[in-house]
């Protein structure tokens, strides 16, 4: 399931002061190391949402939800088990997913970009078909669609950026749902991933890997946090 929040910068003081009281000690001194206050309400919101669809997903209290760092440095859940979640956040948008299996997800800002970049990461057929577009807004949109999907199929898998972008391609198609293939023969990604991707704002891409269909984005209220009971001490080791 996917979760998502919107968020609104202009907080109070003692608003702000209400929400560090319900995240974890571990997160409040790595926050107080953010130079910008948006990136602070990011890193505050991004525990609290985590801890809000761990909540959702599988009935574990917040108070239970541990976590742990796993391979490659991905944050992941001790308790509850075999539960397996990603976040992701980008601009004034907040967003996780939560699976009994491994899955990735990643959102961006759509915004100006260097085809240099592509050049540099992506394969040739990515390249083509960004040569193929109508005009630069459309250019800009294919761009971060194919981003986005290589950066939460790596999230899902667990490899970070330890593998090649430009070891795997994003086919894109308006009539039918993303699909990955790799550069080396006899690897078949399809057979085990399921992609989808969401534009919840005009603005941003949203990408989704997992190994089953996903379903729509829940939007989440961000007041319900201000409101909702307190969030364990336990550390969070994530974004």
């Amino acid at each position: 399931m996917i979760w998502a929040i919107k968020l609104d910068f202009n907080i109070e003081v003692l608003r702000y002061k209400k929400l560090l009281s319900r995240i974890s000690k571990e997160r409040i001194v790595r926050i107080k190391e953010y130079r910008k206050q948006e990136d602070k309400i990011r890193s505050v919101f991004a525990e609290l949402l985590v801890r809000y669809a761990v909540n959702q997903f599988s009935g574990c209290s917040k108070q239970e939800i541990k976590f742990c760092t796993g391979i490659n440095g991905k944050p992941r859940l001790m308790t509850p088990k075999n539960v397996h979640f990603n976040l992701s956040h980008s601009g004034s948008w907040v967003v996780c997913v939560v699976d009994n299996e491994p899955v990735g997800i990643d959102i961006e800002k759509i915004q100006d970009i260097e085809l240099d970049v592509a050049q540099q990461f992506f394969t040739q057929k990515e390249c083509e078909f960004l040569k193929l577009s109508k005009n630069s807004l459309e250019r800009k949109k294919r761009f971060f669609k194919i981003w986005t999907m290589k950066e939460c199929f790596l999230k899902a898998v667990g490899e970070g950026l330890s593998r090649d972008l430009s070891s795997f391609s994003i086919e894109l198609n308006q009539n039918r749902s993303p699909k990955i293939s790799s550069t080396s023969e006899g690897e078949d990604l399809n057979c085990i991933w399921k992609f989808k991707q969401y534009e919840i704002d005009n603005d941003y891409i949203l990408s989704v890997a997992d190994t089953r269909k996903t379903e729509k984005v829940q939007m989440v209220d961000s007041q319900i946090f201000f409101y909702d009971g307190a969030v364990p001490l336990t550390n969070y080791p994530g974004v």
